[in-house]
């Protein structure tokens, strides 16, 4: 059983960068760096108050992450489960007709690991860990979510409750967007699945250009205006939209590793 979300892997060129940016705009400092040389990487942990980012880079071009960037450049790469029993979860997914990459666990970063084709996952390739290395942290900042794009949003919400037994929270559609929508049960964050049902919008775009994945998340904070003005001034551009008495922001991806990041203030406040 999927307890949690324990990381966000995010594939970069330079980590040493992409720490510096993480501290500088976001606020949110490494716990964790080293290089794993049977993945062919280095890898640094950073965690928010509930998800992980881990960031990645490769030391040789034709590694696994090193083929991912010249594919599709820097951004969000996969995304990692804890589970209570690795080899337990292994023979349960396969038993559910899910393809894992491996087929047993080895040891990775986290702990015991293995992973989830994409075929199996809506195009998200998904990590499993049994979790043995824990990083504390002081930070607010916390992941609400991580966005999905898909061509059958009730079909893949079928998909991921069946094979992998995270609770459907709730469904909406959306004509202003127009959206279809769906939010998951995460443990510790939640997924949203999401399907336009219109031509030429973007998430339509992503999926014709990168197919079906994760394209974003969603971050909250204690104080969304003080935090896009901290980001602006690292010239990093902020959209900014007013829906009604709230404000959507979002990191523009060209500027943030590939990476569309959404920011709101914590919920109540």
């Amino acid at each position: 059983m999927f307890k949690r979300i324990d990381h966000i892997g995010i594939a970069v060129k330079d980590i040493s960068k992409a720490i510096d940016q993480f501290s500088t705009v976001l606020g949110l400092e490494v716990a964790k760096q080293e290089e794993i040389e049977d993945q062919q990487l280095i890898a640094a942990l950073i965690p928010t108050a509930n998800v992980r980012f881990e960031l990645m880079q490769p030391t040789v071009p034709d590694s696994v992450v090193g083929k991912f960037l010249e594919r599709r450049g820097e951004g969000i790469h996969h995304i990692c489960f804890e589970v209570e029993d690795i080899a337990n979860e292994i023979t349960t997914l396969q038993s559910k007709d899910v393809q894992v990459i491996g087929g047993s666990p080895r040891e990775g970063f986290v702990g015991e690991i293995e992973f989830i084709h994409p075929k199996s996952a809506n195009g998200v390739l998904t990590e499993i860990a049994e979790v043995n290395l824990r990083t504390p942290t002081e930070t607010t900042t916390s992941v609400h979510h991580l966005l999905i794009a898909t061509l059958d949003r009730d079909a893949a919400v079928d998909n991921w409750v069946n094979s992998f037994n995270l609770k459907l929270n709730r469904k909406a559609e959306r004509d202003d967007a127009p959206l279809k929508t769906a939010m998951l049960d995460a443990g510790n964050s939640q997924i949203e699945f999401v399907q336009q049902t219109a031509p030429n919008g973007p998430v339509i775009k992503r999926i014709e250009s990168q197919g079906e994945g994760i394209y974003g998340l969603v971050l909250e904070t204690d104080d969304a205006s003080a935090l896009q003005s901290r980001i602006e001034k690292q010239g990093i551009r902020v959209i900014a939209d007013q829906q009604g008495e709230n404000v959507a922001r979002l990191i523009h991806p060209l500027d943030f590793f590939g990476t569309l990041i959404m920011f709101n203030d914590k919920r109540g406040t």
